[in-house]
């Protein structure tokens, strides 16, 4: 039986778009990848640019919960970082009263050692992500050291 390369590499494409959607039904009954305590956020060395954290590192920022917690798990209401790295970076989050909603607070420097609390502002329930980039050459790192 021959299988031309075109079909081979659309079956192959097909299956990655349909087991690794984050639509998908499994997925959502699997909940939400949760940050947690000691996950660490690396920026990258150009001063250009943020990295998310959510995204590359610490997974879904909105919720908090053991890894072993069956059903929903809680909002976050705060995470507290302290810079590991040696570069000193900026800690940018973004947070919002809903899915869509997307307001970007200020962005506090953070010192080698020093620690940083970021939360949702008043009005807003959800922090969607956090984002760290390096304020000179270097590769910078945050630790979670607190979930609330």
């Amino acid at each position: 039986m021959r299988v031309s390369l075109t079909a081979v590499v659309f079956a192959c494409v097909l299956c990655a778009v349909t087991v690794h959607s984050p639509t998908d039904a499994a997925h959502r009954d699997r909940g939400p990848a949760v940050i947690v305590r000691g996950a660490v956020c690396k920026s990258l060395s150009d001063p250009r640019y943020d990295v998310s954290c959510g995204t590359t590192a610490f997974g879904d920022v909105r919720y908090r919960c053991a890894s072993d917690h069956r059903g929903h798990c809680p909002r976050t209401t705060s995470v507290t970082l302290r810079n590991v790295g040696r570069t000193p970076v900026t800690v940018t989050s973004v947070s919002g009263k809903h899915e869509g909603d997307r307001r970007i607070a200020p962005a506090p420097e953070l010192a080698p050692g020093g620690t940083v609390t970021l939360r949702p502002r008043q009005d807003e329930r959800y922090l969607f992500d956090i984002l760290v980039r390096s304020l000179r050459r270097g590769v910078g790192a945050v630790e979670v050291v607190a979930l609330h």
